[in-house]
């Protein structure tokens, strides 16, 4: 189960400086980057990473930016971009169901690269 307190704690552990937001969300810096953590107590073993507002989303590039999103999505493992609800800014996140006794310094810091690579691949398709 996702505890985030233990998340925290492999955190700092790693050297980032996590806290927690006022939805009880994880946030923290990594590679000059933002990144969220979700809490979601209605679903403990899902893991939900998210880093947010990698690319503005305007009318003129709505379809380039959707274009992108769907090549990102069928090419990248566990990670996909979404476009927020108010159609404002695209985000990669990464999702994963995790056991009941996950070990996180086996698997967040490939997701983290996973999230810093799905944003390089975005760029890339999407200024193409």
């Amino acid at each position: 189960m996702a505890n985030l307190d233990d998340i925290i704690s492999y955190l700092q552990g790693e050297g980032l400086m996590p806290n927690k937001d006022e939805d009880g969300d994880i946030v923290f810096k990594y590679q000059m980057n933002n990144y969220i953590i979700f809490d979601t107590p209605d679903d403990e073993p899902y893991l939900q990473i998210a880093l947010p507002h990698i690319y503005d989303v305007t009318d003129d590039n709505l379809v380039e930016v959707l274009a992108a999103c769907n090549n990102i999505n069928r090419t990248m493992k566990v990670a996909k971009t979404i476009i927020t609800g108010d159609c404002r800014s695209v985000w990669a996140v990464y999702e994963t169901i995790l056991d009941s006794n996950p070990v996180y310094d086996d698997f967040l810091p490939r997701a983290l690269n996973i999230l810093v690579e799905t944003q390089k691949n975005f760029y890339e398709v999407v200024e193409g």
